[in-house]
């Protein structure tokens, strides 16, 4: 049958979150984003994201079905929005190879989130 898209994405958010809180400049690199730079703001930026995306990944692997529809329901419509943003940023002159990283990362993550969702059972009314 193939693996849960709920449990790996929650995983993958779980380490994109904690690497890119723990060293941001290995975030960047990983991701294809360039160098880090010697601004720490982008180091911020990049904690900032981590905590974020760490704070999600553990809500879609929560064993609570409310808790795990919500942090994929959240997770999509970040997701989007950050698509949204790259391409923002694309149109307003970005680096073309650092935005189709981050546009492609967004995109797949709400992609695996929407499949996730899918499969998830309604939860019941009580």
């Amino acid at each position: 049958m193939g693996a849960d898209p709920a449990k790996v994405l929650g995983v993958l958010r779980t380490g994109v979150g904690a690497l890119s809180w723990v060293s941001p400049t290995a975030s960047w690199r990983t991701f294809g984003l360039g160098p880090i730079g010697g601004a720490p703001s982008a180091g911020l930026v990049t904690r900032l994201f981590g905590s974020r995306d760490f704070a999600l990944g553990q809500m879609v692997l929560c064993p609570d079905p409310k808790v795990r529809r919500a942090g994929l329901q959240v997770g999509v419509a970040v997701d989007t929005i950050d698509v949204v943003a790259s391409l923002l940023a694309l149109r307003r002159g970005a680096p073309k190879v650092t935005i189709v990283t981050a546009t492609a990362g967004a995109a797949s993550f709400a992609a695996l989130g929407v499949l996730a969702l899918a499969r998830e059972p309604r939860p019941t009314v009580s």
